[in-house]
């Protein structure tokens, strides 16, 4: 197996090298010489100060030709006489001049840091922004932090927990350059900006739909007279974090034989055939680990390839890039070996100057996924399956060649594995993990993505001075299906005897039958279909250079249609925005929406959500002249009620509902067929669920933007939640209680970010700080209790509720001294509850909250530093103050389950005073296996998530190739998990597991 994982990888590795090859000999080629109708400019660049900037890049022939100046700032370049040099460096501002003779100085202006902000339907200068509002630009830490995955953001940017959750909220609405997408439609690279729209101002005008906020996510576009071309390769071993640990045969046997002895039964195995399974034929008596690197590779691997290309001038732009990517399977049995998921994406945007008043832009994605699997589902019955039920392969050569029919058997079997073994089985286990694999056949999951749009910017100025027209119409298709072939097997049984010396196989029991129909089966067809429309008008209008005024008049559609959904879910809306801004100083912004929603009754499905948000630049103030180190300082306040209909499950949830059944009998006993039941009632008056929130922002800067922050303090209502308020009537009338806008919940909390950056020595270092604290309640809920303590109301929206424990009851006297329990019968070694209204009884009213699911503490740190050519950052994340609780079949083992290493620690009389699992139990013991604090665990944890070590070539070397940039890099992610929990935290049970991930690649710009 080595020699073929080495032969893959060096495979992988021609491949990388073959595509990089063909890559460069298409854009390698670069004229050289002067075209006659060329002039040469020859110039120097220098700052306001007269001081040479050396570092800068000029381009000339709308990117074509590049040029780099000398130690003095002095370059020369050889252009197309009047055509426009484009000049950019770090640290300042780019700016384009025309080539034209006589040209000896050209002066840069430092850059202020700011930069435009994509926000809803509008963009905005950062040092304008404010609100709840964080951005982060990937392409500028990409070629030092390299990740294809656009989720990882919420470890850049402050109030995004993870995924699409935002303040806790969850459900934070997706969008990839307005339509609305998944963050599985796209790949880090292709990213220009992600803004996280938090406050309630910031996302108004998108209307219902982002009433939980809203992560937009901006692609790259192409820039005027600056051409080029990147090529990222990047590949790497993935290797699991932990594997489930089971009991072998053995020890699962004697410890099951204990089982029962606790439960009054007589022990399933004897010693002698124990022993057998301890030390015996390992095909007679097997011993399965499902984890083994028998059925495991150590690691597999991972490889991506992308290449953008992108250019233009004032007439037209482009912006493009194709991607691969592959991943396979750590399986190496059968089908297992097969498997691998191939991802290739095309992505490109045109932005066109159709004449001086009209614009447009045309934007297509594509994304073709395929992957390939063995069926049957190995993870979870890896999970399952005992380790002493069957041997998965019966060799030929140990069946007695004078057992005829087992011969017979054997030479006519249509899936003899690698020419000498019989698929194992039984009449309990007919089919089989490592039998779906060999013989059962594989399948394909192809999926399909594609994203067009279309935009139109029409400039109305000769009009009206500073209006504008904008349009956008867009379609998004995924289309999703499995292809399989679906074989039949047998499995046989073996007869086992023994001869003197060894075991042989005397008999063999076919189950089954061997089929291959060649039948290509086509199943689990998912569509989904999004359309959508904006237009809008756009005003900005300055008066006295100090009044600033801005507005704009939206109307917004999107659909979304599925297939086995009746109803695309709708997000349809007017919008409106004025905003004014006097001297940079004081910002006030109305933005609102009036929405519409066909969930809701006809006279109800008009909703209004007005929002106002107010800025304050306060170091602008005189009285902040002396203010020392402290150099930009900018206070913010959003309120505002946003109606939405998220939260509506279904369509007519108004209306009287009524469903046919079978269920009504008569006294006689006979049934009637034709009862007709309610589901629910109507209510004419059901309405939106309402977001009301008042956040707090402060954005800051000291030490000449050394030190670098932003805090948003945020308080949010979500109330009107509909529910079946069933607490609020009559039990007989359970059947008619309509729903009604009852239920609701408070967030709220602190999200900040923190950015240090300081020259030390020769050594460039930037520290950034990203920190979430979220506290959410439950401030309104229809329940009734009898005990204060049960009620869900005042506790976290999250929180979990079981049992507190008081430890194993430790013998008979124990149990006798103690409330009964309500779930069974229990033993000493039983896990004792505490009688929490003191009644008696052990029942589920004794249950109080044990913690909560989410962490409200989550932050990231990201620590850059970079020495001359070599850049390292490291990046940790962590979070406080979460639980979970330990559920599945690996830690609640009862009955026939398969036993882990975690039943090591039961209870016995030996070891009662230091046990840390119950008594084990052949039985159903549902006293011991529910939710309890007994089981709950603190997820509390410190990662180390990201470490890349970057070497970037030198400029100067590569200035006279058609190379201007090229990066070499290795990674590692997924590194550590510092917890007290962190086995529990890095298993995954019953599917894939968890992997850490060893990645090295290259970079390269021309």
């Amino acid at each position: 197996m080595e020699l073929t994982t080495k032969s893959e990888f060096e495979m992988r590795i021609y491949k990388i090298i073959l595509i990089l090859g063909i890559l460069l000999s298409i854009t390698g080629f670069r004229a050289s010489g002067q075209n006659p109708r060329e002039i040469v400019v020859e110039a120097r660049i220098s700052n306001e100060q007269g001081q040479a900037i050396a570092n800068a890049v000029v381009y000339g022939n709308e990117g074509n030709t590049v040029v780099y100046p000398n130690a003095s700032g002095q370059f020369s370049i050889s252009v197309v006489p009047n055509s426009t040099l484009l000049i950019e460096a770090d640290g300042y501002e780019s700016t384009s001049v025309k080539a034209v003779s006589g040209i000896e100085q050209v002066q840069l202006k430092a850059h202020d840091g700011s930069t435009l902000v994509n926000l809803a339907f509008r963009k905005k200068n950062s040092k304008d922004l404010y609100g709840a509002v964080s951005y982060v630009n990937p392409v500028d830490y990409l070629s030092t932090d390299y990740s294809l995955y656009t989720a990882g953001v919420n470890s850049r940017v402050n109030g995004l927990l993870y995924g699409n959750n935002i303040w806790g909220m969850g459900g934070a609405l997706v969008l990839i350059d307005n339509i609305p997408s998944e963050y599985s439609d796209i790949q880090l690279v292709e990213v220009d900006q992600v803004t996280v729209l938090k406050g309630v101002n910031a996302v108004a005008l998108y209307g219902s739909h982002a009433a939980k906020g809203v992560i937009l996510i901006t692609t790259k576009r192409g820039e005027v007279n600056k051409r080029s071309m990147s090529i990222r390769a990047n590949t790497g071993i993935v290797q699991p974090k932990m594997l489930p640990s089971y009991l072998g045969s053995a020890e699962y046997m004697t410890l099951y034989n204990e089982a029962r002895v606790n439960d009054g039964l007589d022990p399933l195995y004897d010693e002698a055939t124990i022993q057998n399974y301890e030390s015996g034929n390992a095909y007679r008596y097997p011993n399965i680990d499902y984890y083994s690197d028998e059925y495991l590779n150590d690691f597999t691997y991972a490889t991506d390839l992308n290449a953008e290309f992108s250019g233009g001038n004032e007439n037209a732009r482009f912006y493009s890039i194709i991607g691969w990517s592959r991943n396979n399977s750590l399986l190496k049995v059968g089908e297992g070996n097969n498997e691998n998921s191939n991802r290739l994406n095309v992505r490109g945007n045109i932005d066109m100057k159709l004449n001086n008043i009209i614009s447009a832009s045309v934007d297509i994605s594509v994304i073709l996924n395929d992957s390939r699997y063995g069926l049957g589902n190995y993870w979870g019955n890896a999970a399952t399956f005992l380790p002493n039920k069957f041997a998965p392969l019966i060799p030929v050569s140990m069946i007695n060649q004078d057992s005829l029919n087992a011969m017979l058997l054997a030479n006519n079997s249509k899936n003899l594995i690698d020419g000498q073994y019989l698929l194992g089985g039984s009449n309990e286990y007919q089919t089989n993990p490592f039998a779906d694999l060999y013989a059962g056949g594989y399948g394909k999951n192809i999926s399909r993505v594609m994203q067009i749009s279309n935009g139109i910017d029409v400039d109305l100025n000769q009009w009206m001075k500073g209006l504008t027209f904008n349009t956008r119409i867009y379609a998004a298709y995924y289309n999703s299906y499995n292809l399989s072939i679906n074989n039949t097997y047998s499995v046989y049984q073996p007869q086992w005897s023994e001869v003197p010396g060894e075991d042989i196989i005397v008999g063999l029991t076919k189950i089954g039958n061997d089929s291959k129909p060649g039948v290509q089966n086509v199943n689990n067809t998912a569509q989904k279909r999004v359309l959508g429309y904006s237009a809008q008008f756009n005003y900005e209008k300055t008066i006295d250079e100090v009044h600033h005024y801005s507005g704009l008049l939206l109307a917004n559609i999107s659909s979304i249609s599925q297939n086995g959904i009746f109803q695309n879910a709708l997000n349809t809306n007017l919008g409106l925005q004025v905003g004014y801004n006097y001297d940079g100083r004081y910002y006030a912004d109305f933005s609102s929406a009036l929405i519409n929603s066909t969930k809701l009754p006809a006279g109800n499905r008009l909703g209004f959500s007005p929002t106002l948000g107010l800025g304050w630049l306060i170091s602008a103030e005189d009285f902040m002249a002396d203010a020392g180190a402290l150099d930009f300082l900018k206070l913010s306040v959003s309120a505002g009620i946003l109606n939405t209909d998220l939260d509506i499950s279904g369509h007519y949830l108004y209306d009287n509902i009524y469903a046919r059944g079978s269920w009504f009998s008569w006294y006689d006993g006979t049934y009637n067929y034709q009862a007709t039941t309610s589901q629910y009632g109507a209510n004419s008056k059901l309405g939106y669920a309402k977001r009301n929130e008042l956040n707090l922002v402060i954005d800051g800067s000291a030490y000449d933007k050394m030190l670098q922050f932003q805090a948003s303090l945020f308080m949010t209502r979500m109330g009107g939640l509909p529910i079946r308020a069933f607490n609020q009537y009559p039990e007989f009338i359970s059947d008619y209680v309509p729903y009604t806008n009852f239920n609701a919940n408070t967030y709220s909390g602190v999200d900040a970010s923190v950015q240090y950056n300081k020259q030390v020595g020769e050594v460039k270092l930037s520290i950034g700080l990203i920190a979430n604290y979220t506290t959410s309640k439950a401030s309104k809920r229809d329940e009734l209790f009898e005990d204060d303590y049960q009620y869900r109301a005042g506790k976290p929206v999250d929180a979990i509720f079981g049992l507190e424990n008081e430890g194993l009851y430790a013998d008979d006297a124990a149990i006798a001294a103690h409330a009964v329990p309500a779930f069974g019968e229990v033993q000493p070694g039983d896990i004792q509850y505490t009688d929490q209204n003191n009644d008696g009884i052990i029942n589920v009213k004794d249950e109080v909250m044990i913690g909560r699911w989410g962490a409200p503490l989550n932050g990231a740190l990201n620590l850059t530093a970079t020495y001359k050519a070599f850049t390292l950052f490291v990046q940790a994340t962590g979070n406080v103050g979460g639980h979970g609780v330990m559920t599945n079949n690996y830690y609640w083992v009862d009955g026939d389950d398969k036993y882990s290493e975690i039943v090591r620690d039961r209870w016995t009389e030996a070891t009662k005073n230091t046990a840390t699992f119950p008594r084990l139990s052949s039985q159903s013991n549902n006293n011991n296996f529910r939710y309890s604090d007994f089981w709950l665990y603190s997820t509390n944890r410190l990662n180390l998530s990201k470490v890349q070590l970057t070497y970037a070539l030198p400029k100067k070397m590569m200035q006279k190739s058609f190379i201007r940039e090229m990066g070499i890099f290795v990674n590692a992610s997924g590194l550590l998990t510092m917890s007290k929990n962190s086995e529990i935290l890095d298993l995954n049970v019953g599917s894939a597991p968890q992997n850490k991930y060893y990645n090295a690649g290259i970079n390269i710009k021309f």
